[in-house]
């Protein structure tokens, strides 16, 4: 069935417009939330009150207003802390880091925990992957930063949650959209949404199609290589269980992308943002054929909560990098049950929170010799296990409405195992298995000297082991799992303080420190380019200060504003006779500011986006950086403009307006120099989304 998605997209949409008829009165999202470990808080802002750790949301319409949802950046714009390199490379995606953790990414999502709809995108293994998201449902996005381990574990830098709109809070009706823009962007998004009785729904479908801007130096004839087409299945379902609330999320997902990989920059800063020649003769591409299933179930036990969930997920990866064919199915899934409450005790109030999950992740992969993109000699063939298991403690004491303590301490044990099928009289049996465990501590304290005013600081422990394919993959090219790659470990310290001056707009400033055991650092061979194996490094220090500012700054008048300064560095680093100690880590911006204006005076908005970011080192031994870049954005439109029983929101764009030639993302350590993987030029796109309800 995931195989056969290109085939309905468009008599998908169709259906779904014709599910339902006339538009209600919009009603405001309920600002009253649940964020993991913050039992129950308020939110007056996108800036998280009354938690020990920085929290930042982006809700409602900046999340999907005046963009055609095609990359990830777009919802998440202004959030300190977080960094997204947008590769505009539909076949290894955006790479997201927190306070400088996931920076080694070379596809994916690595050092950061991702939950979709409260459903685990981040596999047992660490690694998480976003092409399943309905960037055009999207209701809210959380970002906490710093290890947050008591609730999560295997990640270091935090925590992205992106929640789908609920079709509780939503207008029910039915919305359809199509965008067209510069290199070929093509995108449709239709969806649905109603209740029936105490149930609700919602259910939508999207295409995609991006030619990108690469020029395919093979055939040198004007093409492009480099876009892709994906199309996504989102539905989700609301509805009373066993006296209790059940949540249940369906996706599915069909990409086919090519990989245009990254350049020199002599061949950038001679204004050309051409594929790499051996990309295109490799026919490197990834096609992914994925789907997932999930379901939450929470109920009150008398003053307490029992929440349970449970999830599955089958991927289908056929993906031709330069020198191999990798040939992947996946069977994964987990369940997840907590407990929690609160008490009322004679120091204050007392609320706590226990419970424990259990993941499981089957890989079968195979690895051929590439031959032009297509599958050559058999060079791989093992079946990866992977088997995690988690135990969670955490509890908050508010001795008054001014101070508040919340501790806590989680226990992961990720057990990897591997079979190897590929053994001959001159190969050996690589079969093995590494069992890593830790347990992680965390403790935090937010004191109110005032009403509009917290200071916050917090101490945790963070753990993050290698994925699978960061232990399959071994320069000296045997099978099995490297032995001698090891978990990494950290240790953070954090404080700061927020400041809410009005009502409608808030500010807040934190520091942080993160010392870091055995970090997980990438590499490449000359004897096999593009492909990226993994070894730890001593120790890491990694510092930094964030502040964010959000909220109306005038009537009709909105600024959304983030500084963020990381110092990241080697303290003890020696690999091979080389000394990288003192060097700054590859792949983080030193210092980067990120904003964006909004002024929406009644149905028209218009809105200034910003981003400046310094010179980013991408090699271990600090000799080369890809030059500093400001790039401005700026989106005009009108928001519900009623035509009869038709509500009409058009939006036009220009991105880069300068038309800068600058690097959007940077492959660490990299061989021969080709670090950089360049952003396009000046580039349109014009949209329109119409809304029948009733």
């Amino acid at each position: 069935m995931i195989r056969s998605l290109h085939r309905w997209p468009h008599a998908l949409a169709l259906f779904v417009a014709l599910l339902h008829a006339p538009l209600a009165a919009q009603e405001e999202p309920d600002t009253v939330f649940r964020i993991e470990p913050v039992l129950v808080r308020v939110l007056p802002s996108t800036i998280g009150m009354a938690t020990p750790y920085p929290v930042s949301v982006i809700a409602g319409m900046e999340l999907t207003r005046g963009v055609a949802p095609a990359f990830i950046e777009d919802a998440v714009r202004a959030v300190p802390g977080l960094q997204v390199q947008n590769r505009y490379n539909l076949a290894i995606g955006e790479r997201f880091s927190i306070r400088g953790f996931g920076a080694r990414s070379q596809f994916g999502v690595r050092g950061i925990r991702v939950l979709v709809d409260g459903i685990p995108a981040t596999l047992p293994d660490g690694q998480a992957t976003l092409d399943h998201l309905d960037l055009a449902g999207l209701g809210r996005v959380e970002v906490i930063r710093g290890p947050s381990s008591a609730a999560y574990g295997n990640a270091a830098g935090g925590v992205l949650h992106f929640q789908t709109l609920s079709p509780r809070v939503v207008p029910q009706g039915v919305t359809a959209r199509s965008s067209v823009g510069s290199d070929g962007l093509w995108t449709m998004q239709a969806h649905a949404t109603g209740t029936s009785g105490e149930t609700g729904y919602r259910v939508g479908v999207s295409r995609m199609t991006y030619d990108g801007f690469r020029r395919n130096p093979i055939a040198d004839d004007g093409s492009v290589y480099g876009g892709g087409t994906r199309t996504v299945f989102n539905g989700t379902l609301d509805l009373p269980v066993a006296g209790g609330e059940m949540h249940l999320v369906a996706n599915a997902v069909d990409l086919d992308a090519r990989n245009p990989g990254s350049l020199p920059l002599d061949r950038i800063e001679n204004e050309e943002r051409g594929a790499w020649g051996f990309n295109v003769i490799s026919g490197s591409r990834k096609d992914v054929r994925q789907g997932q299933i999930g379901a939450t179930w929470n109920r009150p036990v008398g003053d307490n909560r029992v929440e349970l969930a449970t999830w599955g997920i089958r991927r289908e990866l056929d993906n031709p990098i330069p020198g191999n064919v990798i040939d992947l199915n996946r069977n994964a899934g987990g369940v997840r049950g907590s407990y929690d409450g609160s008490v009322e005790m004679r120091t204050g109030a007392f609320g706590w929170r226990f419970g424990a999950e259990a993941e499981i992740q089957d890989d079968d992969r195979k690895n051929f010799d590439n031959d032009g993109g297509d599958a050559g000699a058999l060079s791989l063939d093992q079946a990866e296990r992977v088997r995690a298991f988690g135990f969670f403690g955490q509890g908050r004491l508010e001795f008054s409405e001014s101070i508040a303590i919340l501790a806590g301490a989680r226990y992961d044990a990720v057990r990897f195992s591997v079979a190897d099928r590929f053994t001959s009289g001159s190969d050996p049996d690589d079969s093995g298995q590494r069992s890593m465990s830790s347990v992680n501590p965390s403790i935090g304290i937010v004191f109110k000297p005032g009403d509009r005013a917290e200071i916050f600081a917090s101490a945790s422990r963070a753990f993050e082991t290698p994925t699978t394919t960061e232990l399959a993959n071994q320069a000296s090219g045997a099978g099995g799992f490297n032995p001698f790659l090891d978990p990494q470990t950290s240790v953070t310290l954090e404080a700061g303080f927020r400041f809410a001056p009005a009502p409608d707009f808030s500010m807040e400033a934190s520091v942080f420190l993160t010392d870091v055991t055995s970090q997980l650092v990438p590499f490449e061979v000359a004897s096999d380019p593009g492909r990226t194996f993994y070894r730890n490094a001593g120790r890491s220090e990694y510092g930094g200060l964030e502040v964010s500012m959000d909220g109306e700054i005038f009537t009709d008048a909105t600024l959304r504003f983030a500084y963020t300064r990381t110092r990241a560095e080697y303290v003890s680093f020696r690999p091979e006779g080389a000394i990288y100690s003192g060097n700054r880590i590859p792949g983080i911006a030193p210092r980067s500011v990120d904003g964006v204006f909004a002024y929406s005076p009644g149905m028209a908005f218009f809105e200034v986006r910003g981003l400046w970011r310094q010179p980013i080192p991408v090699d271990d031994a600090d000799t080369t950086r890809a030059p500093p870049f400001f790039v401005l954005d700026l989106t005009a439109g009108l928001d519900g403009y009623s035509l009869g029983e038709t509500r009409a929101s058009p939006f036009v764009r220009v991105d880069n307006v300068t038309d800068s030639y600058y690097i959007a993302s940077v492959v660490p350590n990299a061989f021969g120099g080709r670090y950089f993987e360049p952003g396009p030029g000046r580039t349109f796109s014009v949209g329109l989304a119409l809304t029948w309800g009733y």
